[in-house]
Order: C-alpha cells, then structure tokens, then sequence
C-alpha cells in the first residue's frame, strides 16, 4: 500500500510536461508561418514530422482545369520535415506536371523555397516505400527530387501571384506520376 501512495505524491508533485508546459520555440527557430503550394495536378496529403496535416488546416487558393494552387497553414521551424504526396495525369497537357513550395512568413518573406539545387528535398516513387519516407525524416533524404522536363507553365506565375512576386524556387517532382516529395528545413 505504501508504495502505491508513493506514486500518487511523486505524480502529483513531479507533473509530466506536457506540449502546453513545453516552452515555446524561440522565434528564430520559425523557418515559416504557412506553406504556398502549386501543383498540376495535384496533393494528395501533406505530412509534417510524420503526421498528416488535418484539411482543415488546408486551403484552396486557386484551380486551374484540375491543378491547384493552397495555402497550408502551419507553422515550421528548423528540425522539421515536409512531405507532400503529389500526383499527376500524363495523359492531360501532353504531361505537364509541376510542384512548387514558399515557406512564407507573409508575402515576399520566404524562409525556404522549392529548389532543386539544394540537398534537403528528395523524393520517393515506391508506395511500398512511401511510410517509412513519411515517417522517418533520414529515410531516402539522398535520393534527390528531380527536375521537371515539361512544367505547367502557369505554375511559376501562380507562385508569384500568392507566395509574392520575389518567389524564386524551382519546380519538383520525383521519376513517377504519383511520387511522394521530401523537405528537411534547416
């Protein structure tokens, strides 16, 4: 019995944090306050650190005979990784495809943009790979997204319209029509 009532004082006394008792990050750990997005055809789902990003936190900005443009609204600081599940018709547009990001912090102030050039995004085309991509933030990180060979031509001009005008990232996609992209912020 004494033992049990043990317990009890440690649980009261020695409260275990929770995300409210966590302190908050400091505001230079903030790479983002919401994600602009572009996409022929289209996301699926996003993921950050692992978990979907409810819809609600989802918003369509614009859509264009089946691409579309959102305004992801979550916060992301450094440490944290991106996944978006994006998918594309071969047979629409002779092929287009197009994925683009802005990690915004409101118009024209973008702490990371879609680029190709830049080792933290990957790419993953196996769906029987995909759920250890999204969950596990090193899984494949070095197998590079890929440049897009035929873009949509209104994505470029999209992303300026809601990201700003300064936008200056590059479009993405994996090897495959359904493809999963991957972005570690730093």
């Amino acid at each position: 019995m004494l033992p049990l009532i043990a317990a009890a004082c440690m649980a009261l006394t020695f409260k275990s944090p929770t995300r409210q008792d966590a302190p908050a990050p400091s505001t230079h750990q903030i790479r983002a306050n919401y994600l602009i997005t572009a996409a022929d055809d289209f996301i699926v789902n996003v993921y950050l650190n692992g978990q979907p990003v409810p819809d609600e936190k989802r918003a369509l900005l614009e859509e264009r005979y089946g691409a579309t443009v959102e305004r992801i609204n979550v916060e992301v600081h450094r440490g944290d990784w991106l996944v978006f599940n994006v998918v594309n018709n071969r047979l629409r547009w002779g092929g287009a495809r197009y994925f683009a990001l802005a990690g915004c912090f409101a118009l024209n102030e973008f702490g990371f943009v879609s680029d190709r050039a830049s080792r933290q995004w990957s790419a993953c085309d196996n769906p029987a790979d995909a759920g250890r991509f999204i969950a596990r933030k090193a899984f494949r990180s070095r197998q590079p997204a890929q440049v897009v060979d035929n873009p949509w031509t209104d994505g470029d001009v999209l992303m300026r319209v809601h990201a700003g005008e300064n936008w200056s990232g590059t479009p993405l996609w994996g090897k495959e029509r359904n493809t999963w992209i991957k972005v570690i912020i730093e």
